[in-house]
């Protein structure tokens, strides 16, 4: 079985105000990664019969540990798994946490892809969001990180507070001077348990009018794709051959093992998310038990409805032969939207226009399957 693996590392050195990924502001690694190799042990029925194809550290910020735990994680999993041939091993970093020497190490214990938070290069904006860091260290940083990997990825957020048409023309600018291999760009989506939904909520904070955020999205869009950028999934734009491998096991709904704090996992029919506290976390592992916050076995059709669900999100779509069980819902998809959903070669798909459309698109996808439409 190929098997992707993704390690979550919550720690941070501050919580931005629109963050809802589970983190925490602590420097108790030895503890965490000890636990971590642990929950690797639990897995190894399902490990030694897997080829591992891709791994990825997120968070939290996996930069502000030491590279050693990540080695110590990448190691574990060759030693219990069936076969460790990762094409890809990718790790997220924040400007103000990346080191030349960490990026050295990060080479010799096999990471070859870097995804940068940007967010966006704008002082004001990230002043206003709590990153740590502004426009010249950021550039300085992503000027080390090109000249040492050549599969860099760089995540964008718009409608971020203090937003506006010069951030854009900032970021364009970062750009066309620091040109990555691939871009994530992502529409802001503010969670009840941040810190930005009670300054927003309390009018503390003015967030950019849709009207404004929908132009500057159409406006970045157009942007990559006249450089060379293949918009191969709704919120990434990849040169050639440069796209995420990991992230393309999720939105197949192939076979992914989440380890540690909040992660979730998708094994066979098993989806699991585990538990997003640490301290819980740690303490199931110490018992010798799997941290899960929630596990379902998935029907025929629930686990089509994934399929469906994940793979619209891509421009190669989803074979029908792995949701037949599902064509009646997706003809009246179809139907309702004949501009925007697409069937050809075998595949249903969503169109460019379609992608833009998506969140009403798959809302209707699950809304009508929730009231027995299918």
């Amino acid at each position: 079985m190929k098997l992707a693996v993704y390690v979550h590392v919550p720690f941070c050195k501050s919580k931005c105000v629109y963050c809802d990924f589970y983190s925490v502001v602590s420097e108790k690694f030895d503890e965490y990664f000890s636990c971590l190799l642990k929950e690797i042990d639990l897995y190894e029925e399902v490990l030694r019969e897997s080829e591992i194809k891709t791994a990825y550290f997120g968070g939290g910020t996996p930069s502000v540990v030491s590279p050693s735990f990540l080695g110590m994680v990448l190691e574990k999993l060759e030693r219990v798994s069936r076969g460790f041939t990762p094409d890809e091993i990718t790790i997220e970093v924040n400007p103000e946490s990346v080191e030349t020497e960490k990026l050295k190490i990060y080479k010799q214990i096999g990471i070859n892809r870097i995804s940068l938070g940007v967010q966006a290069c704008d002082d004001t904006v990230l002043k206003n969001t709590g990153r740590l860091y502004n426009e010249e260290t950021l550039k300085k940083k992503a000027k080390i990180i090109l000249e040492r990997f050549e599969n860099v990825n760089f995540d964008f957020i718009l409608g971020l507070p203090s937003e506006t048409d010069i951030t854009l023309e900032k970021n364009f600018r970062f750009l066309e001077e620091f040109p990555p291999q691939h871009v994530s760009l992502y529409l802001l989506e503010i969670d009840e348990k941040t810190k930005l939904f009670d300054l927003t909520t309390k009018g503390l904070v003015e967030l950019p009018e849709e009207g404004d955020l929908e132009r500057r999205h159409d406006l970045f869009v157009e942007f990559l794709k006249e450089r060379g950028f293949v918009r191969y999934e709704i919120s990434n734009f990849a040169k050639p051959e440069k796209e995420s491998l990991h992230n393309i096991f999720y939105w197949r709904n192939e076979n992914y093992l989440g380890l540690g704090v909040s992660a979730g996992g998708h094994i066979g029919r098993l989806r699991y998310v585990n538990v997003s506290d640490l301290k819980e976390y740690e303490e199931k592992i110490t018992r010798g038990e799997l941290p899960y916050e929630y596990v379902h076995e998935n029907t025929e059709e629930e686990e089509a409805l994934e399929t469906v669900f994940m793979g619209l999100r891509i421009k190669e779509g989803v074979e029908l032969n792995r949701v037949r069980i599902l064509l009646p819902l997706l003809e009246k998809l179809q139907k309702k939207y004949p501009c925007y959903v697409e069937v050809k070669n075998g595949k249903i798909f969503l169109s460019e226009d379609g992608m833009n459309l998506s969140k009403k698109i798959l809302s209707d996808l699950i809304e009508w399957y929730r009231e027995g439409g299918r």
